[in-house]
């Protein structure tokens, strides 16, 4: 029988996988901080329609505050910088208006993306804002999504790490 693990967030039964830790770490920052529950979306899914065909996106974890989305997080082991182009193509797909920034975290530390420009604005502990924090980011950003062209690229980016990566569980 495979293994599962209680998801710290949504409470569900999920699959043990070797990011699984990681994202749990994730979670637990975020409960620590003082997000609730209901303000974090675990293994969130969209449907992209691409000229290559349906694109299934996921977010590890996604934030939302003020009824948008704000943080898209993605969960791995390993290298960040690695991460930073998959989270930020994640990010301009996964929702319209895309959130503004984009996190990378591995289980100890993190870094803190701006999505329209892929800045990284925070690394280290601090990459995961507190809500208040949060809040502070996402009213200094006007909403937007992407446009034709960053939506092919995006989607360009994110294809590549699926098919470099093990795939996810997303159905939508």
């Amino acid at each position: 029988m495979d293994a599962t693990i209680i998801d710290l967030i949504s409470g569900r039964e999920l699959p043990d996988s070797e990011d699984e830790p990681v994202r749990q770490a994730a979670e637990a920052r975020l409960l620590e901080l003082g997000y609730r529950p209901e303000q974090v979306a675990v293994d969130h899914c969209r449907q992209v329609e691409t000229a290559e065909g349906p694109l299934p996106v996921k977010a590890d974890l996604l934030i939302s505050l003020e009824g948008r989305p704000a943080l898209l997080i993605r969960c791995a082991r390993g290298s960040l910088v690695s991460r930073e182009r998959e989270a930020v193509a994640a990010a301009r797909l996964i929702a319209a208006p895309w959130p503004p920034l984009s996190a990378v975290y591995n289980g100890e530390t993190g870094e803190l993306l701006e999505t329209a420009s892929a800045k990284v604005l925070a690394e280290g502990e601090q990459a995961l804002p507190d809500p208040a924090a949060l809040a502070q980011l996402l009213a200094q950003r006007e909403p937007r999504g992407a446009n034709e062209r960053e939506t092919l690229q995006a989607a360009r980016v994110y294809r590549a790490y699926g098919f470099i990566s093990c795939p996810g569980q997303c159905s939508v």
